[in-house]
Formats: C-alpha cells, structure tokens, sequence
C-alpha cells in the first residue's frame, strides 16, 4: 500500500498512522477478513503495491489502535491478571486446507466471557443490538476459542463512541446515554459456526480464481427513491419515501402545492466513498460505464 500526505501532515503523525502493530501471523485470511466480501479481500492481495490511501484517511484505525494497545498493556498489570483476563492473544485453526486466524481483545477463562472493543460511531448502537457483521466477528472468535477448550458463556462489544454527543443522548431516548457502551451478542451453537466458517474460507477461495461479485448489501446499495418534502425543506415527510415515481406522484396529487417530489438516486456506498480497490474492480468500473462516467 502507498501512503499519501495530500494535506502536508506533519511527518511524525504520518508515520504514526503508517505504523501497524497488527500481525496476522501469516493466516492466508483472518476473522474479520472472512466476514467482509471476498472480492476486496483478494484485490486488496493483488493490488498490495498499487493502492493509495491518504494518511488523513487512517485516522480512525489509528484511534482503534491506540484503544486496543492501551487496553493490552493494563490487561497485562497484576490486577487484570489476577481477575483472570487475557488479551489479544491469536488463535489459528485450518479450514479447506487454508491457515485461518483471530485475535481476541479480552477473555476471561474464569467467567467465560468474550469483549470485543469497538471504536465506532454512536449510530451503530442506536438499535441497542450489535450489527451483524459484529455478531459474525465474534462468534468467529468464539469458535476459535473453543477449539482451545474454553468455554464461552457471554459475548460482548464494548462500543467507544468516537462521535458522542451529550446533546443528542439528551434530546433521543434511542441514542446510547453514556460515551461507552456494551452491546450484547447472541451466542451461535458451535455447529452453526463451523458451517458458516467453512461457508465464507470457501467464498474467498472462489473469488481466487473466479470473477465473482460483491452484493448489494457488501456495495451497501442505497436504492434510488422519489422523495416527498414541503418546499424548501431537506427532509422527507413521514411516509413520503417511494421507490415507484408513479406512486410518488400520485400521493403528491393528494397533497397539494406546498409539496414536492425530490430524486435521489441510488449509489453503491461502499463501492463510491469506501472501498480501497474500486479503481481496480470490473463490477464497479462496469457501473461507471453505463452511467457515462
């Protein structure tokens, strides 16, 4: 990968975003590689020498890295070893003859309960459930670990909330009331992780040597709608969102003047704003081209 410095950041901190303490300990794919779309995973491989990414892009892996780092040294103090917790340790298994990994941020083998740490954004705990891909990660991890012969009673991401804002908690019963938050994760049985590891190692395998592609959920595909909103305003009235414009137009004939239909068309989220090998993918420069971009 090529860093970039396209806003002249100092060069300490540059080096300091460039720095990686991650070892995946030559796992040909790890946990959380596994539960992402196997096409990224297999261009980024491809593409190592040719992908850019700016400095200023990395800052929020390196806040996650230093919350993990700090997190690993007091695990590591006489107390936390005394209360039975490990941390960040990497556990490895083979599946379709390929090395596969996971790390762990804590464990506690007296209690049985697995912590993943989180530095993300207040949204993803709004519904008061971990996301899916979080529920997959470490239940994941939870298999791993029970291969090593621990038992795991309780699954847990501990969620640092970048954005927090006391405002909002104020204003919003639904948004998280304190700037650290735990969000519980259902525990699979072990035999519905095993399929579902052995599911994904074989999608990624797949995408080695076919030209498969990412779904619309992996694009985070945001549909194309025919919003209804009062004139002027930005937001659309309650039940004014349609993905049909004749029915959006109907209902605005039965609103009246004061209101208005606004296209939004639908866009690949990932694929526009986030994915670091769009430059290199045939499915999304195959969009570009019907659209005339």
């Amino acid at each position: 990968m090529k860093l970039t410095n396209k806003l002249d950041l100092p060069g300490p901190f540059v080096r300091a975003v460039k720095k990686k303490t991650y070892d995946n300990g030559g796992s040909w794919r790890t946990v959380t590689e596994l539960i992402g779309p196997p096409k990224i995973a297999h261009l980024k491989r491809k593409h190592d020498d040719e992908i850019e990414v700016d400095a200023s892009e990395l800052v929020y892996t390196f806040q996650g890295e230093i919350a993990h780092a700090v997190i690993e040294r007091n695990a590591k103090d006489e107390e936390s070893i005394e209360e039975g917790w490990l941390s960040e340790e990497r556990l490895f298994a083979e599946v379709e003859g390929k090395k596969v990994s996971g790390a762990f941020d804590l464990f506690n083998p007296k209690t049985g309960e697995l912590i993943d740490v989180k530095n993300s954004t207040g949204y993803k705990a709004k519904a008061g459930e971990a996301p899916k891909e979080w529920v997959e990660q470490t239940n994941l991890l939870a298999h791993l670990l029970r291969q090593k012969g621990r038992i795991i009673k309780t699954i847990r991401v501990l969620l640092i909330i970048r954005d927090y804002s006391k405002p909002e908690a104020r204003r919003n019963p639904d948004y998280p009331q304190n700037p650290v938050t735990f969000l519980d994760v259902p525990i699979w049985e072990d035999d519905k992780c095993k399929t579902f590891l052995h599911e994904r190692v074989r999608l990624h395998l797949l995408a080695e040597t076919e030209e498969v592609e990412c779904n619309p959920e992996e694009r985070w595909a945001k549909p194309t709608i025919w919003a209804i909103k009062k004139k002027g305003g930005f937001k659309a009235i309650t039940g004014g969102l349609f993905a049909d414009q004749k029915k959006a137009e109907e209902k605005l004939a039965e609103l009246g003047s004061q209101y208005e239909i606004e296209f939004r068309p639908g866009e690949n989220v990932r694929c526009v704003l986030y994915c670091p090998v769009a430059k290199f993918c045939a499915q999304y420069q195959n969009t570009l081209t019907r659209q005339g971009k």
